[in-house]
């Protein structure tokens, strides 16, 4: 909270020099003054992090993204848009959800002005927080672009740019997000900055930047980065399923820090104080995706009887109100488990079967299921990688959303989950809140 504190005015004087110039008031610093001051600068990066944590980007994104996907549902009627997936250009929770990510960028420029002209910070550090600033534009990039398609590419802080800014196309994106995580690895150290993983290093550009080369197609790619994360030797052996969420687990490659050790997403999908229900119940098919053995489902779902009828729920992150010490838990951005999926996928991809299915029995021996055979067909190791996904990364960030967009299956999948199913649906609405500030906007296909 102490950053929030120090940044909130800073970030605002810094964004608003384009405008107009006036005196600073005494109880407010100049962006000057942030980006000569190590500690201040170092703040302002922390505050970016505390933009991803909250509550439309952490939780609400994870929400709509499982339910416009075919991992929950839910039993608050107002949340059947989701479901249905029939957003309107002016939904709500859309809106801020956008407009939180590029709080988030804008943000992250405004601390890469501010340290290319600083002269009062060490050359080491000043590469560690451009590095972090470049890592945390490229991350939420990553989600505008999976959910809207083309987006504004928005590198400045200058509002003559940005007011009236167009959208760039999808691969014009992804150049971005590539840039900036290829210089992230350069410049982030492999240690973390403190005795948590709550601050971006080298290995967490690497895994995103995995992710990112799995998402456009670039096997080899994604294959040579998850491997040097899983070779790194520090996010080995697995954590216990029952730790995994745990503040500063072995598996967290990143997680943001949280002041009382709890999660808006906990919050979000456990049952009421009175253990009535859960607004956002996982789908009967993913709970059947489930094989009989597998440790996921009694560690990370919880069930509640409502109407009658037996529903899971998400309980990967166990705590809803505050948690100190060993007990707490923090925000998880990446972790260790999803780069071996991302790893047998690439390998997959490549014909290197047995290679994949070495990766996939890591994870299910951790959940308690027995080995593969080595000897299946591509078709079913992509398949097979597909369901080992979506049991694992359930419910975190919307992975099963993204995941179902680059296998190219999204159509398939959903026109039998849902019927009636429009492939215009897989992307949102552009906010007509946005559209209406910004003449240069256009509407994605499906919604005019």
């Amino acid at each position: 909270m102490k950053y929030f504190l120090f940044i909130v005015c800073c970030l605002l004087l810094f964004s608003c020099r384009k405008l107009i110039t006036v005196d600073t008031p005494v109880s407010e610093l100049p962006a000057g003054q942030v980006f000569n001051s190590e500690a201040l600068a170092d703040a302002a990066v922390a505050d970016i992090y505390y933009v991803l944590s909250g509550y439309y980007t952490s939780s609400m994104l994870t929400v709509i993204n499982g339910m416009t996907a075919d991992e929950l549902s839910t039993l608050n009627p107002s949340s059947t848009v989701y479901v249905n997936n029939a957003i309107q250009p002016a939904d709500p929770l859309v809106l801020s959800t956008w407009r939180d990510f590029y709080k988030a960028i804008y943000r992250a420029n405004a601390v890469l002005e501010g340290l290319a002209t600083a002269t009062n910070i060490s050359a080491g550090k000043q590469a560690g927080l451009t590095g972090e600033a470049r890592f945390l534009r490229a991350f939420s990039y990553y989600y505008l672009v999976n959910n809207w398609g083309d987006v504004p590419l928005i590198t400045t802080t200058d509002v003559t740019q940005t007011a009236t800014a167009s959208r760039a196309a999808v691969a014009d994106v992804y150049q971005q997000i590539m840039s900036d995580l290829q210089s992230a690895v350069l410049l982030l150290p492999e240690t973390y900055s403190s005795t948590e993983k709550v601050r971006a290093n080298k290995w967490a550009a690497t895994a995103m930047l995995a992710r990112v080369s799995l998402q456009r197609g670039n096997w080899q790619d994604a294959e040579t980065n998850a491997s040097l994360v899983i070779n790194a030797g520090v996010y080995l052996p697995l954590s216990s399923l029952d730790s995994v969420f745990l503040k500063n687990s072995r598996s967290a490659i990143l997680q943001i820090w949280l002041k009382d050790g709890f999660t808006i997403a906990g919050q979000t999908f456990q049952p009421s104080n009175a253990g009535t229900f859960s607004f956002f119940p996982l789908t009967t098919d993913l709970m059947n995706a489930f094989e009989a053995g597998d440790m996921r489902k009694d560690k990370w779902t919880g069930t509640f009887t409502y109407g009658g009828s037996l529903y899971y729920y998400p309980f990967k992150y166990k705590k809803k109100i505050a948690a100190y010490g060993d007990d707490a838990e923090y925000l998880m951005v990446l972790r260790i488990a999803e780069q071996f999926l991302i790893r047998a996928e690439a390998r997959c991809r490549q014909n290197n079967i047995a290679g994949a299915v070495t990766d996939l029995n890591i994870i299910r021996h951790h959940s308690g299921l027995a080995d593969l055979p080595a000897d299946m067909d591509q078709e079913t190791c992509l398949l097979t990688i597909e369901k080992e996904r979506r049991t694992e990364m359930f419910t975190e960030w919307g992975d099963r959303w993204s995941d179902l967009k680059h296998t190219g299956r999204i159509n398939t999948v959903m026109s039998v989950q849902k019927p009636g199913w429009d492939s215009t649906k897989v992307l949102y609405p552009i906010p007509q809140q946005e559209r209406n500030r910004d003449p240069n906007l256009t509407q994605n296909k499906g919604y005019q």
